[in-house]
C-alpha cells in the first residue's frame, strides 16, 4: 500500500468516526494536542482533543434523538481532489470536504476547504492541525 493510500485511509477512518460517534476511532486518530480552525464554531483556534471528543459526542446525540423520533438523518461524506504531500513523518492533506445529509425532506449538501496535518509516531498517525475555511469566493473577489 502507498503511503498516499494509507494516509487517505486514515483520513475517511477519522472522518467516519466523526459521524458515526466512535470516541474511540476519532480519540485514536487524533493527538491529545490537536489544534483547530474552524470558522463556522469559533474564531479562536481550538486547541486539544477534548473538545472534539464532546462535539462529536454531542453531535451524535442529537442525530440519535432525531432517529429515535423516527427521522430519516444520514450522514455521508467526499473527499474530493486530495492532495497528500509528506514531510519526513508528517502528511499534510488538503481537499475540499462534500458532506451529504439525507433526510425525510430529501438531500442537501455543504462543502469546505479542508487541510488536515497529520504525524505518525509510536500510535500511528495522528491528526495534529486541522484547518477549515469556506468554499465561496472571497468578499474582495472582482465580480465578472
Amino acid at each position: 500500500m502507498s503511503d498516499t493510500h494509507e494516509i487517505l485511509q486514515v483520513l475517511d477512518r477519522h472522518l467516519r468516526s466523526i459521524w458515526s460517534g466512535d470516541l474511540e476511532t476519532y480519540a485514536a486518530t487524533t493527538s491529545v494536542d490537536v489544534t483547530f480552525f474552524e470558522w463556522y464554531i469559533s474564531t479562536e483556534r481550538i486547541d486539544g482533543v477534548d473538545f472534539h471528543l464532546r462535539e462529536t459526542a454531542s453531535n451524535f446525540r442529537a442525530r440519535e434523538a432525531r432517529r429515535k423520533r423516527g427521522e430519516r438523518y444520514e450522514i455521508e461524506h467526499e473527499v474530493l481532489s486530495p492532495k497528500v504531500q509528506f514531510y519526513g513523518d508528517v502528511a499534510i492533506v488538503t481537499y475540499r470536504l462534500l458532506m451529504r445529509y439525507t433526510t425525510d425532506e430529501g438531500v442537501s449538501h455543504t462543502e469546505h476547504n479542508e487541510t488536515r496535518v497529520f504525524h505518525s509516531g509510536e500510535n500511528g498517525w495522528q491528526l495534529i492541525h486541522c484547518h477549515k475555511s469556506p468554499a465561496w469566493p472571497a468578499p474582495h473577489a472582482p465580480s465578472h
